[in-house]
């Protein structure tokens, strides 16, 4: 209700939102995880608005513990409106990942961004494995979703949100079954990631950049423009398009 009535008419004056896919959501219940690219603080409220009632009531949020949590009125406000569980992105590990895979036990759905951050440029940047290991520990499907047009409104940088035509794109529910009859090492969490990756880049239509997100320059000047959507040339050898994360779709 406070998704709906708070940021409904927010989303909703800057961001024109469509959806799509939701076809692959028939049949689907918690718990799973939901893996987006992150490229707006527009992206949380534009996807759980796009969420079925029935969904979005289940889903919580990872947030940045060190971003959202440093002042108690702020963290406060956002786990109210916004269902926000914390996330320390500094430290992370063993207990992070604990506590989200209690949630996931208790049936929740629970909403990540393996970029970790926002791009400041409007591509697509490496996926850390901290999902995949969730998907893999906790037994859950992950459910890829592109959103676009939340960096033309809303990029990194920018303190007032400009109109645009925001797309939330939900794709087919991932499962990583066949993974389980042999250690998850990290060569299998980085190959699940890729493979997640993969499809929000599909879905999403950015230029993917094999780095982390935390690690790209600031954009100059501070205000950030869109990037250039992706002719998506395909590579000969793998069928997958250039430019594309380095995982079980290519050799």
């Amino acid at each position: 209700m406070i998704v709906r009535g708070v940021f409904g008419p927010l989303v909703g004056a800057f961001g024109h939102p469509t959806v799509s896919g939701l076809e692959n959501l028939h049949g689907l219940e918690p718990p799973f995880i939901v893996a987006a690219n992150h490229s707006s603080h527009m992206d949380t409220p534009a996807l759980l608005l796009a969420l079925p009632p029935r969904l979005r009531r289940r889903t919580l949020v990872v947030a940045a513990a060190d971003y959202f949590y440093k002042n108690r009125l702020l963290g406060g406000l956002v786990s109210l409106s916004l269902g926000t569980v914390p996330l320390d992105r500094k430290r992370g590990g063993a207990e992070s990942i604990g506590t989200i895979e209690q949630l996931l036990a208790e049936g929740w759905a629970v909403l990540a961004f393996p970029e970790g951050s926002r791009t400041r440029d409007g591509r697509l940047h490496r996926g850390k494995t901290g999902i995949a290991r969730l998907a893999t520990s906790a037994r859950v499907p992950v459910l890829p979703v592109g959103i676009q047009g939340t960096f033309e409104a809303l990029p990194h940088g920018r303190r007032l949100p400009r109109r645009a035509a925001v797309e939330v794109r939900f794709g087919k529910p991932l499962r990583f079954d066949h993974y389980l009859d042999r250690p998850v090492d990290r060569f299998v969490l980085r190959s699940i990631t890729d493979e997640i990756m993969y499809e929000i880049m599909m879905l999403s239509e950015q230029v993917y950049v094999d780095e982390y997100a935390s690690a790209s320059p600031k954009p100059s000047p501070a205000h950030a423009t869109p990037a250039p959507k992706q002719e998506a040339s395909v590579d000969a050898r793998s069928g997958a398009p250039e430019g594309s994360p380095p995982g079980p779709l290519q050799s």
